[in-house]
């Protein structure tokens, strides 16, 4: 029992460093790390060894998949293709703006990270809200909810990749984000369907929509499709008959690997044509984006090590009384467990990385099946997405470009993500009990 104590301990010094004192989730998942391990009585070598084995498997296991979909976020910035994919979706959809956003946002948040493409993508909501009866509110709900979907179901996001990586999941990534995209299209739902009961008339600035609508150059669709559609069908194949399908398989296999697949990606979107040729200067912003979320998802995979080589791993199945037939059981911890640490320190990248790595250790003995592991990553992914308030980044710019106030952001914003999240999970656990 002791050890369940420690380990809660070392979860609360990692809330009160970032939400408290404001500390960086990277640093602070260090300092808990090394907390921990000192309070297990580990030496000092062995701590730094666990902490920097973790780190550097993670850095070797997912650290190129993040930087190629940094990369083709940022070319896809530059070249305007995320407006020019906007624009285009609305003109197709001009019976419904807020559904349009909606899927934008489910679409691009999968290489495009949901702070960075909300504010991309605002600028159309508020043209929209300033030429028709739609509020803003209702726009810019939409266009989140799609976003942080996206965010925290379908890898090569930061969140669902380092839960991946903590799984022992890598070869079998594929299968999450097949899983993601099922869970995500009706979680994304939910808050289309919430946000649609917002309408009112926002008083904003009058901003012309475009008059000529520019579509997305044909190599905008394929950096975001190849990489995802290869990854999945690499999987695919690798559920019939090796016998038969044998060259299709190592094909596949070949160039369906994640960092190939998007890799592909990456040379898609460096050819879009564009105005701003400096590559350099492109790139170089692709690290300022890749540098934060490697440093968190490293030291939670250190966090993750010091975890893995303690009695806690034996002992906290028998506490938590998780047994290995309750599948739904095990995610409904995973996204309780997830919704507590969201709603405490604000990061929804964080809460997942923290709970996959105290969770997974509870469960490795259990031989669970790809299919089964892949749900439990997206609960508590679901649980990712609890109650965002004052202490989430995220929650601020939605309300900043929606011109919110803080009362309402909690009504309005902090309310749909509550629902959203509770939503996600009762997806999954359908899916659950009709297909396992």
């Amino acid at each position: 029992m002791i050890f369940f104590f420690y380990l809660l301990i070392a979860v609360v010094l990692i809330i009160t460093l970032t939400s408290r004192f404001k500390f960086n989730p990277a640093i602070s998942l260090l300092i808990a790390a090394f907390f921990l391990g000192l309070i297990l009585e580990l030496k000092l070598v062995q701590i730094l060894i666990l902490i920097l084995d973790g780190i550097w498997n993670s850095v070797k296991g997912i650290g190129l998949i993040i930087l190629f979909s940094c990369i083709i976020g940022q070319f896809l910035k530059e070249s305007n293709s995320i407006k020019n994919f906007g624009n285009l979706l609305i003109k197709s959809l001009k019976s419904n703006s807020i559904l349009s956003l909606n899927i934008l946002g489910l679409f691009i948040g999968t290489v495009v990270f949901c702070d960075s493409a909300f504010l991309i993508l605002n600028g159309i909501s508020r043209s929209i809200a300033s030429t028709s009866s739609i509020s803003l509110s209702s726009l810019n709900l939409s266009l989140a909810g799609g976003l942080y979907s996206s965010h925290t179901l379908i890898p090569p996001t930061p969140g669902p990749i380092a839960a991946i990586s903590n799984f022992n999941l890598l070869d079998n990534i594929g299968m999450v984000m097949i899983l993601g995209v099922i869970v995500a299209i009706p979680s994304s739902i939910i808050s289309y369907l919430f946000a649609k009961k917002i309408m009112v008339k926002s008083k904003l600035i009058n901003i012309k929509t475009p008059q000529k609508i520019i579509k997305p150059h044909i190599l905008a669709y394929l950096s975001i499709i190849i990489p995802l559609g290869l990854i999945s069908l690499n999987t695919l194949t690798n559920l019939v008959d090796k016998n038969e399908f044998i060259l299709l398989q190592n094909t596949f296999r070949l160039i369906g690997n994640p960092i190939s697949a998007l890799l592909l990606g990456s040379i898609f979107s460096y050819l879009i044509p564009r105005e701003n040729r400096n590559n350099i200067e492109i790139i170089k912003n692709s690290f300022k984006d890749f540098i934060p979320i490697i440093l968190i998802t490293s030291s939670g995979a250190g966090f993750a090590n010091i975890i893995k080589s303690s009695e806690i791993v034996s002992l906290l199945p028998g506490l938590m009384n998780i047994e290995s037939s309750d599948i739904i059981y095990i995610c409904i911890i995973g996204f309780i467990c997830s919704s507590i640490i969201k709603t405490s320190q604000g990061s929804s990248t964080s809460s997942i990385i923290i709970v996959s790595a105290i969770l997974f250790p509870m469960i490795q003995d259990f031989k669970l099946e790809s299919i089964e592991l892949s749900m439990i990553i997206l609960s508590i992914g679901a649980g990712s997405m609890m109650i965002s308030h004052v202490n989430d980044s995220y929650f601020w710019i939605v309300l900043k470009k929606t011109k919110l106030n803080l009362l309402d952001g909690i009504k309005y914003y902090t309310l749909m993500t509550t629902i959203q999240s509770l939503g996600t999970l009762l997806v999954i656990i359908m899916l659950i009990s009709i297909f396992l």
